[in-house]
């Protein structure tokens, strides 16, 4: 695999506005030493620029937290979803992102250099393969998605294949527009927002 290239993060920056999109201020130094690895240089620019979030409500960017296992969700919890499913001995994975449709998608770590990592994704609603790899990092394989440059779609749910204007929104953006009574996808009035249903 060739290393990451700034180019894809301009790429993705280009094609995706981080507008709704936050610094995630994450420690990597922190990180690093929970893990026992680095992180590639694509996924430590995106939580700069984007932060964890949803691509058109449909892929999870995951937040980068320690690998407790006490901690539900986010890298800790969907890399030990992952481990399960790997069937090839010893699972050299780390997630980073999920689908609506229940797909993983992970490094595949077994390079020491984390910007030579390719991306692997386990595709729930596709039965051969199931585990599929693409010899890109995070950005690649996102810009790849949106311009279809792949034979056919990597992921379950074809929402993001061909998109050319993906909408990023961060958690804690989601959460402000969700506040303010918008829908944080669409921008308009959200007629739920104050409908209860626990009366």
């Amino acid at each position: 695999m060739t290393s990451f290239s700034g180019d894809d993060m301009a790429r993705l920056l280009a094609v995706m506005p981080a507008d709704l999109g936050e610094d995630q201020g994450v420690d990597w130094a922190a990180l690093r030493t929970a893990w026992g690895r680095g992180f590639p240089s694509d996924y430590m620019a995106f939580m700069s620029h984007y932060g964890a979030g949803a691509i058109d409500d449909s892929f999870s960017i995951l937040v980068p937290n320690t690998p407790d296992r006490s901690v539900e969700g986010g890298m800790a919890g969907e890399t030990r979803n992952a481990a399960g499913l790997w069937d090839e001995g010893s699972a050299p994975l780390l997630a980073w992102g999920l689908t609506v449709a229940a797909d993983i998608v992970c490094w595949k770590t077994e390079h020491e250099d984390p910007d030579r990592w390719p991306v692997v994704v386990w595709r729930r609603q596709k039965s051969s393969p199931r585990w599929a790899e693409y010899d890109r990092g995070m950005s690649g394989f996102l810009c790849g998605l949106f311009s279809r440059d792949f034979d056919e779609c990597p992921l379950s749910d074809t929402t993001l294949w061909g998109n050319s204007t993906p909408r990023f929104v961060s958690v804690g953006q989601e959460q402000r527009l969700l506040d303010e009574g918008l829908n944080p996808w669409t921008g308009e009035p959200d007629p739920y927002v104050n409908l209860s249903f626990d009366d």
